[in-house]
């Protein structure tokens, strides 16, 4: 069996509920605008929650704009959210290369961010592989092995696995403040910064802000 990690762009209008409810093995939802009350939990803009199978989605009077990372089998069905006043679409899916993901195997399922970095990484790598999404600024990110990319619009979403070596640089004078949904191995729990350098100058300043983190076990 094969698992693909996915990223979904969802907008809920004042008060929309998700009906039928979301059934995903593994998710973790990211309230971007508004305000979404989550199986019960009030989760605010810049916030994050992880949910396991099951939960009811609902948004608050301004409505919601949600990033929804999830972790599935490959052959499941495409879990676009419905509703009245609700839409859904797919930004990204990749399997993960890097990790044989099978049932009954433990990961690490987070979701971070990295805050105004600025600056070039040099080449480096990392011990797990992710889908990325901007929140602000630009990011021209170059593999020659992996996939390469230029974001500057918030949403904008890129693939990283982690075992291929890329450099990521922001242009003279901007900054870029980005979320990072990544799948790693259980004992990272404890290192925020995972990155390996590998060669060439760390010329990036930037700060680390961490929102949610759970050991799962696939299924």
């Amino acid at each position: 069996m094969s698992y693909l990690l996915k990223l979904f762009h969802d907008v809920l209008t004042s008060n929309a509920e998700v009906i039928p409810a979301l059934e995903s093995q593994h998710t973790i939802i990211y309230v971007w605008k508004g305000l979404a009350t989550v199986n019960g939990e009030t989760v605010g803009a810049d916030s994050a929650v992880y949910n396991e199978d099951f939960a009811t989605i609902k948004a608050g009077g301004e409505g919601a704009v949600l990033w929804r990372w999830e972790l599935v089998p490959e052959k499941d069905t495409l879990h676009l959210l419905k509703g009245k006043g609700v839409s859904s679409i797919l930004r990204t899916a990749r399997k993960i290369k890097m990790f044989e993901l099978v049932p009954t195997s433990k990961w690490l399922f987070r979701l971070d961010c990295i805050v105004n970095n600025e600056g070039s990484t040099g080449l480096h790598s990392h011990p797990g592989s992710g889908i990325r999404c901007m929140l602000n600024g630009q990011l021209r990110v170059r593999s020659d092995k992996g996939e390469s990319s230029d974001n500057d619009r918030p949403g904008d979403a890129w693939y990283e696995e982690g075992s291929y070596p890329l450099v990521s640089t922001t242009d003279e004078g901007l900054k870029a403040t980005f979320l990072r949904g990544m799948i790693l191995p259980p004992e990272y729990d404890k290192y925020p910064d995972t990155a390996i350098w590998i060669e060439g100058t760390k010329s990036c300043k930037s700060e680390w802000k961490g929102y949610v983190q759970k050991v799962i076990t696939l299924r």
